[in-house]
């Protein structure tokens, strides 16, 4: 009876969705210009940085999920604040992965 009343718990939990932190994904239409930003990012900074949209829980570097204008993502890419490497992308690369943080941020 014990194990029954245990394991109904158990079930309730997993459809309630208990334990998971992850917010619900809000739909974001992305030009080809961002979505290209998009796999950039995933490809290079994902693994720092948590941004929602990109799927991406990297610890290493800030949080993305906050708004940000696509000039001040320039400013970060080109400067390398912290531990991130200045430079990592350059002309309509860092351009693209900017337009797409700030799409994904709005």
């Amino acid at each position: 009876m014990r194990a029954a009343s245990l394991g109904a718990a158990v079930v309730l939990l997993a459809l309630a969705g208990c334990g998971g932190s992850a917010a619900p994904r809000r739909h974001i239409h992305l030009t080809p210009f961002e979505q290209r930003g998009k796999t950039l990012f995933v490809g290079a900074c994902g693994s720092c940085h948590t941004l929602a949209d990109a799927g991406t829980s990297g610890m290493a570097g800030r949080e993305l999920n906050s708004p940000w204008l696509a000039a001040r993502v320039r400013e970060v890419i080109a400067d390398g604040p912290g531990g991130m490497p200045a430079g990592l992308f350059s002309g309509e690369r860092a351009a693209e992965v900017a337009a797409y943080v700030a799409a994904a941020t709005k």
